[in-house]
Order: structure tokens, then C-alpha cells, then sequence
């Protein structure tokens, strides 16, 4: 464990799905696709883009060679147990890995029937593994009747935090109206809706041929769209107590958006109804962060420490050696406080997550 004496929570680490595993989940009707039995189709889920699985790093491997928690399948439910004993870490919020591509799926019916076979799965092999790992649901926003409803169960029936929104792949903005009574339901429920990036597809990068390139954009980009969009589309002040993470992008993000929302307020006079910086520091917005993120003393001293949550990305670029380094960095930052080290690492995510 990286420091005995400070409390741990990640508020966004992820499982590995296994197909195999899902895929006693699923119905008959997508049974055949859910286990790669269909050609050309490995799993369930869309690919998330072109360039994800054709990066090789130095030595021919993602990231080179990696220090997994555990012997358990990387991911697994079992692995995430060993990695929270590990590392000291209380709880984990997980999400998906393959599910990331969950708004690139077009049909409907579909989607519905593969989101309630992964909440199942997700619920059944993670969340009964360990207490301490809180899987986030996947709910179908092609059609959000059917997300309202599946939300529900998620939250009411098996206890999870909130579910993902896909942040790329849907055909509308996530603050359009069309998805709105998703989130009066998610207010309703008080529960977590959590954007996560990780795709290139549809934000304008589509055609980068680098994967480092992409990866430096293809996080950040489409949180500072949906955030925008969240804040001057009014979908943040109809549905007070609405609450909103946005993973893995870093904080560095804010930066841009807060000063051009000050200047455009100056020249166009204020379009929402409070100031933007007040939306991050409603309680209601969590930014995630890791211990290597040089702009968080400056952002931080611009708006507050309180929407800045530690967040392990396990075992995705992150491996153990990894997660306990980024831990140790954040504990040893000369530039924040003691009590700014203790918000990032357990308070603020404890207080936004409900635990």
C-alpha cells in the first residue's frame, strides 16, 4: 500500500470483459453475436474506432511490460479484489472496456437487450465478487424510455451508483432534449451518470493516423463538448441535483473552457444562469484525475479542490506499479495542501458517489 495512514477511493478504474462470461447473459436473440460466434464480429460491442487495436509500444506492447494485480484474468472481478488489497484502495467505481462503444450501436432494440445482459453480468461477477468494487450501468440512450426504465432497475434493483453515458456515437448531442427525461430520472434517483471518453470517432480526429496523437485528444475532447453543452443547453439548471462525472480526461481540460466562457460572458452577456465556474462547484460535478496531472494545483486555485476526484484507470494504461506511483506523486505534491491531498484522494469521491 502506498501510505497506510490516508484513505483511498478510485473513482474510475475498469473491468475487462470476458465474452465468454457475458455471453451467458444475453438471450438467444444476440447470443451468436455476444460470443463472437457471428464472422467478423468479435463480441458484442461495436469497436470503438480504426486506430485502438493496431497500437504497438516500445518493445511491441501496449505500454511494455505490465505488472497486473494479480494471476486472475486482468479485469476480472477477481483481479480488481488483489488490486484494491494491493494498493489500500476502500472502493472502486469500474466501468467498461469493450461497453465504451455502447453509443456506436444503432439499433435500439439491440442496445436494450445487450445493456441488461451487462448490468446482469457486471452485477453477478463484480459486484458479488467484492463490496468494494461498484460496477456503473450501461443504459440504452438510442432509445431513452428504455434508458429511464433500465436506469431504474440499475439503481432501485442492484444497488449500483448510475450508469455511463457514451460520450461519442450517439447521433445527438447528450444534452439534447431528446435525452432529457433520462436525466430527470437520474435526479430523481439521485444517482451518478458518469461520461467517459476513450473513442476517436466523430469529434474531428477521425482521420489521425497516430494512436498517441488520437489518445491525447480522443479522452478530453468530448468532455469539454458535453460539459458545454450540459452548461448553455440548460439541461444542468432544469434538472437541479442532477449529478455528472467526467473520467479520464484530466483536469488540464477545464482551462480553455473556463476562460472562454468568462470572455464570451464579457461580450455576449451571461447565457446561463450562473457564472460556468459555479457549475463545477455545485457538488453535483466530478472531474477525474490521476496523481501525474500537473495543471490540478492550478485549476484547483482557480475554482476549489472539491469536484477533483483520484481515479486509477486500471488496468487499462495504468498496471499496479503504476497506480501505487500515481498515488505516492499526488501524496507527495509540494503544491497541494494536506487537506487537498485527502479531497482528492477519498473525500470528494466518497461525498459525490454516495458511499
Amino acid at each position: 500500500m502506498a501510505n497506510a495512514a490516508v484513505r483511498l477511493m478510485d473513482s474510475d478504474g475498469h473491468l475487462i470483459e470476458s465474452n465468454a462470461e457475458l455471453g451467458a447473459y444475453v438471450d438467444d436473440s444476440i447470443k451468436a453475436v455476444a460470443t463472437g460466434q457471428v464472422p467478423a464480429q468479435d463480441g458484442p460491442f461495436p469497436t470503438l474506432d480504426g486506430i485502438h487495436n493496431f497500437f504497438k509500444g516500445k518493445g511491441g506492447s501496449f505500454g511494455g511490460p505490465r505488472q497486473m494485480a494479480s494471476e486472475e484474468r486482468a479485469g476480472s472481478g477477481e483481479d480488481w479484489s488483489v488490486f484494491l488489497d494491493k494498493t489500500g484502495i476502500e472502493r472502486t467505481v469500474i466501468f467498461p472496456t469493450r461497453g465504451l462503444a455502447v453509443g456506436f450501436i444503432q439499433t435500439p432494440e439491440y442496445a436494450s437487450r445487450l445493456c441488461r445482459a451487462y448490468n446482469d453480468y457486471v452485477f453477478d461477477r463484480y459486484r458479488k465478487v467484492d463490496e468494494r468494487i461498484h460496477p456503473v450501468g450501461l443504459i440504452p440512450m438510442q432509445s431513452p424510455q428504455e434508458a429511464v426504465a433500465e436506469l431504474r432497475r440499475v439503481v432501485r434493483d442492484l444497488g449500483m451508483p448510475g450508469a455511463m453515458l457514451p460520450t461519442t456515437g450517439l447521433p445527438l448531442t447528450l444534452a439534447h432534449e431528446y435525452y432529457w427525461p433520462v436525466y430527470e430520472e437520474a435526479a430523481s434517483l439521485g444517482c451518478v451518470l458518469a461520461l467517459h471518453g476513450g473513442s476517436n470517432r466523430g469529434i474531428g480526429i477521425d482521420t489521425f493516423t497516430d494512436f498517441v496523437g488520437s489518445h491525447i485528444l480522443h479522452h478530453p475532447v468530448p468532455l469539454m463538448y458535453a460539459l458545454v453543452s450540459f452548461v448553455y443547453q440548460g439541461v444542468l439548471d432544469r434538472f437541479p441535483g442532477l449529478k455528472l462525472a467526467f473520467l479520464e480526461g484530466g483536469p488540464g481540460w477545464l482551462v480553455p473552457v473556463l476562460d472562454r466562457a468568462i470572455r464570451d460572458d464579457e461580450f455576449f452577456g451571461k447565457v446561463a444562469e450562473r457564472p460556468f465556474d459555479e457549475y463545477l462547484t455545485s457538488g453535483d460535478v466530478l472531474i477525474g484525475c490521476e496523481g501525474n496531472d500537473v495543471s490540478l494545483p492550478y485549476v484547483a486555485s482557480r475554482i476549489g479542490i472539491e469536484p477533483f476526484a483520484y481515479s486509477s484507470d486500471y488496468p487499462h494504461e495504468v498496471d499496479l506499479a503504476a497506480a501505487m506511483h500515481e498515488i505516492d506523486e499526488t501524496l507527495e505534491s509540494e503544491t497541494l495542501s494536506e487537506a487537498q491531498k485527502r479531497a482528492v484522494l477519498y473525500d470528494n469521491a466518497k461525498r459525490f458517489y454516495g458511499f
